[in-house]
Order: structure tokens, then sequence, then C-alpha cells
């Protein structure tokens, strides 16, 4: 299976990533993960290596990815693509294999407007939706909002959430709050994900059958 983890440029992404992939590890299930990083700073890969990731982290900015990037059998592939409206030639050839898309915004305008009406740029929601044309089951991936760096109690939540469900998409119940811990993590070793919102995370994309 292969998570493709994208955003507009503030999105926290490839903390996110970092934060997945240990919650899938330590969740009951016990998935078997292998990273990718398809995103031209590296610095999710750069992070498997000072932080002492128990998996890999690959290199992979490239716009053959579809060609040049297998999943090994039994194991739960995680994309960081770079910023899709920077690197759509990379994020378009991930799009064409994955299995699932994790949509990382935060809830404020900047994000919103990058997402739904990029001044210079293709929509991502465009980008995802003309995938399915080059995708074996001709269908876009499935794709799901996961609301990041929120403010308990802020009403930009709730806001947000019903904005974007308006604009047709789907958005996770999870959030991802606003952390230390978590902004400061990236170059360090990470522990207790499955115990956070990660591993809430993990239990709803199980639910929703999104994990294989």
């Amino acid at each position: 299976m292969l998570i493709a983890n994208v955003s507009p440029r503030t999105g926290g992404k490839t903390t996110n990533s970092g934060w997945l992939a240990h919650a899938l590890l330590e969740a009951e299930a016990e998935y078997d993960v292998i990273g990718f990083d398809a995103d031209h700073s590296q610095q999710f890969r750069s992070w498997s290596i000072t932080g002492e990731f128990a998996f890999p982290v690959k290199p992979a900015a490239t716009a053959k990815f579809h060609d040049e990037i297998t999943v090994p059998d039994g194991k739960t592939g995680i994309v960081d693509c770079g910023h899709t409206e920077n690197h759509p030639d990379i994020t378009n050839s991930v799009l064409r294999v994955a299995d699932l898309v994790i949509l990382h915004m935060s809830p404020t305008k900047a994000d919103f407007d990058r997402i739904i009406d990029p001044p210079d740029k293709t929509k991502i929601g465009d980008i995802i939706a003309m995938s399915a044309a080059l995708r074996g089951d001709r269908k876009p991936p499935p794709t799901w909002v996961l609301l990041n760096r929120t403010i308990a109690g802020a009403s930009s939540t709730g806001l947000y959430r019903e904005m974007m469900e308006d604009e047709g998409w789907n958005v996770l119940t999870t959030v991802i709050p606003r952390s230390e811990a978590f902004g400061q993590s990236v170059s360090f070793p990470v522990s207790g994900a499955a115990k956070g919102p990660f591993g809430t995370l993990v239990t709803e994309l199980e639910k929703k059958g999104l994990l294989k």
C-alpha cells in the first residue's frame, strides 16, 4: 500500500509523515513501514537518519516515481511529496500509483486559498482528478483532508472543515493540534506516536477501510 502525503506550501506534511509512519509501526496491527522522500529538500530522509528511524526512507524526488518506485509486498509506503504547487510533475507521478492521498492543511485562509483557488497554479483537486486517466482503474485515488496545527477550542477548525466539505472534499474527524512536541521533532527520534492524535488517525483510517 502507498499513502501519498500532499499539501500546499505550509501544510506540515513532512512532520506528519514521520509521526504517521511511527504510529503505524506502533499500532496493534504493526504495519511494516517504508518511507519515500519525494521532496527535493530530502528532509524526511535526513530526519530518518538523524532520528534513527526503525524503517528506511528512500530518496524519490522524481517525475518517474510511478516507474521507478515499488512498494515491497506486505509493506505500507509513506510518501512525503514536495509542495504540490511547486512540484506538480512529481505529485502527478506519485498519484498514478497511490492507494490513499492525505491532504494536510492548516485551518487558515492562506492554506484554503492555496488549495481551492491558487492564483497561478493548478488546483490540487484538479491534479488529483486528472490522475484518474493514468491509473489502472481509471479512478482518482481516495483522498481525505487532515486538518493540522489546530488550536483547541478555536472556531477555525470547524469553520474550515465545513468550508472544505462544501467544496466537495472528504475531511477526517481526527485533527493534529499545534504542538511544540510535533513542531520541534524533526531531526530527533520519535516515540509514543500511537498514544496521541496520530494513533487516533491510524484508528480512523482503519475504521474507514482506508488501510490495507
